[in-house]
């Protein structure tokens, strides 16, 4: 049996309506009273993924904004890594030119700031309550901004862009998908795996001992490293195509994640 725990959030813990059901909470909390541990990893924003952890009821480390961002139980920032401020304006200027096609969104510090209304992807923080602020992103500061993600209906509508930033900032940049249709830019170094890397540093154990679920491209590393990585059924399918090894379970509308641990543990 893996000790610990690491999920995705959305397509992976969260169904498509962007729910934690009570089937996960109930299974969740079955683990954790026999000591098992749990780490969220998401390219969600702090303030976000906190309170689903809250919904679980369940103390542990948070992975957020793919890795610029990791707290401890008590919500304290352990890690951090922002963008260069010299790249934030030239990015969302680049960005601009793609604007009716492509939404841009900036993390930053504890605020996350947008141009246009989004009602849908509002959606995805019904639980959490999260929203942005609606402002003209030329007017925002460059500092302390851990993620840029850029949002289209579809992937071929986003990756003209993305494959602009790649040519022009990709050896300054991380740059991943989250979804197929969401494109996001860190600091360089930044991911779900690194940051993965030194919470189990800090709490005394290995990839080795770690069960990792995931669905999207920016799940890639840390599912390769893990003890036991698993696969959604809904993944992205370059994800499955890039990890073919990988062993892939239920989809994320099926309870997959929890499912899968109930069997495997014997709850």
């Amino acid at each position: 049996m893996y000790p610990v725990v690491v999920s995705d959030l959305d397509g992976t813990l969260l169904n498509d309506n962007h729910e934690l059901t009570q089937h996960t909470r109930h299974v969740f909390r079955q683990l954790r009273n026999r000591g098992v541990r749990f780490v969220i990893a998401s390219g969600r924003h702090h303030q976000d993924v906190k309170a689903i952890r809250a919904l679980l009821g369940i103390d542990m480390y948070l992975i957020t904004a793919n890795g610029a961002r990791v707290y401890n139980p008590a919500d304290e920032l352990m890690i951090q890594h922002n963008i260069d401020p010299s790249l934030v304006q030239p990015l969302v200027t680049m960005a601009s030119a793609y604007k009716g096609r492509v939404r841009t969104n900036i993390y930053q510090g504890e605020s996350w700031f947008v141009e246009e209304d989004d009602p849908e992807i509002l959606s995805f923080h019904k639980d959490s309550g999260f929203g942005y602020i609606k402002q003209p992103l030329k007017g925002v500061s460059p500092h302390n901004t851990q993620k840029i993600f850029f949002i289209a209906q579809t992937h071929e509508a986003v990756q003209p862009l993305a494959a602009a930033i790649e040519a022009r900032y990709g050896d300054r940049l991380t740059l991943t998908y989250s979804l197929p249709y969401c494109f996001e830019v860190m600091a360089p170094g930044v991911c779900k795996g690194e940051a993965l890397a030194e919470v189990l540093q800090l709490k005394g154990h290995t990839f080795e001992e770690t069960m990792v679920f995931g669905d999207g491209m920016n799940d890639a590393g840390m599912l390769k490293a893990a003890g036991k990585g698993l696969v959604m059924g809904n993944a992205d399918k370059r994800l499955l195509a890039c990890l073919p090894e990988l062993d892939v379970i239920g989809s994320a509308n099926d309870n997959g994640v929890s499912d899968y641990l109930q069997k495997t543990y014997g709850l």
